[in-house]
């Protein structure tokens, strides 16, 4: 598993992202989430978003946010914003909406956008993992693994749970309770 390297002459200059299979994250509360999901999920596509309960998602609910989506993905509204999140990225966005995001913050939104809409005509979960380098100065966090997976019925894609643990910068407070993401 990498380890935050923030204040070590060998942090990256540039951040990345590397898609992965959903199986394949490291961190322990992300695969967790994803073992949930697919338990289930069972033969379906994928659970609804009435199958999952917050109670069962203990383990993990910090590193939590549930995207519901407005009109067919003319918008995306967060309804909940695990506490990692709000740390990782210094905003409690739950019952922001994408399009109030690309307002602030406007690559950022579009992104998200883009990633969101993607799990919503595809129907299957996408994982990712990254490190943000020098040119994200700002950043909370210095890597990151997220599973992104679609609930709903019918064939159609009503919400969308995502799931991210981080890696703080060094010297920072621990966003996820453990130099590593869990």
């Amino acid at each position: 598993m990498p380890k935050p390297l923030y204040g070590n002459p060998d942090e990256p200059e540039a951040s990345s992202v590397h898609i992965v299979a959903p199986e394949a994250l490291d961190s322990i509360s992300v695969s967790q989430a994803v073992r949930y999901w697919m338990n289930l999920k069972g033969e379906r596509r994928y659970p609804s978003r009435q199958d999952i309960a917050l109670r069962d998602m203990t383990p993990f609910l910090r590193n939590v946010v549930l995207i519901r989506v407005v009109d067919e993905g003319a918008d995306f509204e967060y309804r909940i914003a695990g506490d990692a999140h709000v740390q990782a990225h210094g905003l409690n966005f739950q019952g922001m909406r994408v399009s109030q995001v690309e307002m602030l913050a406007p690559e950022r939104g579009k992104k998200t956008r883009a990633t969101y809409e993607y799990v919503r005509l595809l129907g299957e979960p996408f994982a990712v993992r990254g490190w943000v380098g020098r040119d994200a100065p700002d950043s909370k966090f210095c890597y990151y693994e997220t599973a992104f997976l679609p609930l709903g019925s019918d064939g159609e894609v009503d919400h969308i749970l995502v799931v991210t643990a981080y890696a703080p910068r060094a010297g920072l407070a621990d966003i996820g309770h453990s130099p590593v993401p869990r």
